[in-house]
C-alpha cells in the first residue's frame, strides 16, 4: 500500500465507495465502524503496518490464482445467497462470535 495523505485517503475510499454495489458499500461501513471501535494498539506503528501489508501482498502473489479464484467464488457465493453475518447488532455494537 502506498503512502497517502489523509485527504487522498478519504477520497480514495469514497471513490471505492461510490463504484461498488450498495450491499458492499454497507459491508464497507460497517467494517469501517469495527476499525472505529476498535483502534490500532500503541505499539503497532504505521511502519509495522506497511510490513504487514507487504507480507500479506507476498502471500497473496505466491498464492495459485485457482486456490484464490475458488475463495473468491466461495465468498461471492455466500454473499448472494445472504449466508453472511453482520459484524454489528442493529445498535451498531461489534457483534463478537465463536
Amino acid at each position: 500500500m502506498k503512502t497517502q495523505a489523509q485527504p487522498d485517503l478519504v477520497k480514495a475510499i469514497t471513490e471505492i465507495a461510490a463504484s461498488i454495489p450498495l450491499t458492499r458499500r454497507v459491508q464497507l461501513y460497517e467494517f469501517a465502524l469495527f476499525l472505529e471501535s476498535h483502534p490500532l494498539p500503541a505499539e503497532e506503528t504505521l511502519e509495522a503496518i506497511a510490513e504487514d501489508e507487504a507480507q500479506w501482498d507476498a502471500q497473496f502473489a505466491a498464492t495459485d490464482d485457482d486456490k484464490l479464484a475458488n475463495l473468491i467464488a466461495s465468498v461471492e457465493s455466500e454473499i448472494n445467497e445472504n449466508k453472511t453475518q453482520s459484524m454489528f447488532d442493529e445498535r451498531g455494537n461489534f457483534i463478537e462470535r465463536k
